[in-house]
């Protein structure tokens, strides 16, 4: 057996090790980066709240319930503040838990909902208007915050009970990716992983970036319901102007969160 797996194998027993994300949050990036990083560190089980295309790690290979099957890795999309509470006080009893959550701006999550929806994926799953995909972008950003409104509230209510990363930061270019991977490595392992154990984490990783034109997890419509995550540029730019066509109240809130989450 490889040395390094048969160490991690212990320590990846050490502690809860939550991932946590929101829709258009960055939940796929996130996720498929960690997946590479517990799958180099050799984890050999996983679960997830909820349903999701694919569970977090390689093994077991198939969609594990953490309310029938709690382990000690574990994913949660659509997280909230109180999700959060709720498993670090089942955590203190088994070590502690240590996660790791993403946030974005939500006028950003609301153009790329658009985007994403307007082109068909996420069908039949209530995350958008029935009709989304016959909307343009004047009728169709400001029809999405409803449907959007519930998920920022989560992602700001993540917010204010952990440190996050930040998408943006994430996705600017490859050495801003390469630092969010490090500073997560360090806050969920610290000294507890090398040097060496961290660099193949971080190249294992690297094709998540999507700056490098590599095709990870996150480009593989295959793994992704048929759909990439990433939209397109242009369509992000057609709907970020129509963005003013907000109800007032609406975009009220959504400005308020983004202070709150310090993108304002």
């Amino acid at each position: 057996m490889n040395p390094l797996r048969k160490a991690s194998k212990k320590l990846l027993e050490k502690h809860v090790y939550l991932v946590g994300t929101n829709h258009k949050a960055g939940s796929q990036l996130l996720r498929n980066t960690m997946h590479w990083m517990f799958d180099t560190l050799g984890a050999t089980d996983s679960c997830q709240f909820g349903s999701s295309s694919r569970p977090i790690t390689s093994k077991p290979g198939f969609n594990e319930d953490c309310t029938l099957h709690p382990t000690p890795i574990r994913f949660y999309n659509s997280i909230s503040g109180k999700d959060i509470l709720n498993l670090r006080k089942e955590a203190a009893f088994t070590g502690g838990m240590r996660g790791v959550i993403i946030i974005r701006d939500p006028l950003e999550m609301v153009v790329s909902s658009f985007c994403y929806h307007h082109r068909g994926a996420g069908a039949g799953l209530g995350l958008a208007p029935a009709k989304i995909m016959e909307m343009g972008p004047e009728e169709g950003v400001p029809a999405m915050v409803p449907y959007m409104l519930p998920v920022v509230r989560k992602m700001t209510s993540a917010y204010e009970v952990a440190n996050p990363v930040r998408f943006e930061k994430f996705t600017n270019n490859s050495k801003d990716f390469d630092d969010t991977m490090r500073e997560i490595l360090v806050f969920l392992f610290g000294n507890e992983i090398t040097e060496k154990q961290k660099q193949q984490v971080l190249d294992a990783a690297a094709v998540e970036d999507q700056n490098r034109g590599l095709e990870g997890f996150s480009e593989d419509p295959a793994l992704n319901r048929g759909f990439n995550h990433t939209n397109d540029e242009e369509d992000m730019a057609a709907a970020r102007r129509a963005l003013h066509l907000i109800p007032e109240d609406l975009l009220a809130e959504l400005q308020t969160h983004r202070t709150v989450l310090g993108y304002a």
